[in-house]
């Protein structure tokens, strides 16, 4: 009895790592949005005209104070919750400011932060 009990242990944890490989656990929202997102990316890299043609979203002004990060200084900016990914915030940041990374910030200088509605 303990065998047939261990083969189907052993059977239920193969079908679920086959299943979880091949179609997967996440909703198929998530899923859609993943390949949206991929496709953006690869879109925007082909055309450098299409990203002059980009409006930016509102911004503000803030100086760096010790301890802020550009993700902490946005979140600050929003009551709720954001409506853009990590990458977004990234990406929208650098756009604002010349190409600086998040990670050059300085204390005491003022930035521009992406503001989003």
């Amino acid at each position: 009895m303990k065998r047939i009990g261990t083969i189907f242990i052993i059977l239920v944890i193969l079908y679920s790592t086959y299943y979880d490989l091949t179609i997967g656990t996440l909703p198929n929202g998530l899923s859609e949005v993943t390949e949206a997102v991929a496709e953006s990316v690869t879109n925007s890299d082909t055309t450098e005209e299409t990203m002059t043609n980009v409006e930016l979203d509102p911004f503000q002004e803030v100086m760096v104070e010790p301890g802020h990060t550009v993700l902490s200084i946005v979140e600050h900016l929003h009551e709720g919750t954001i409506k853009a990914t990590i990458q977004e915030i990234v990406y929208d940041f650098q756009e604002l400011n010349d190409g600086i990374r998040p990670e050059e910030i300085q204390i005491g200088k003022t930035y521009l932060f992406p503001v989003y509605r």
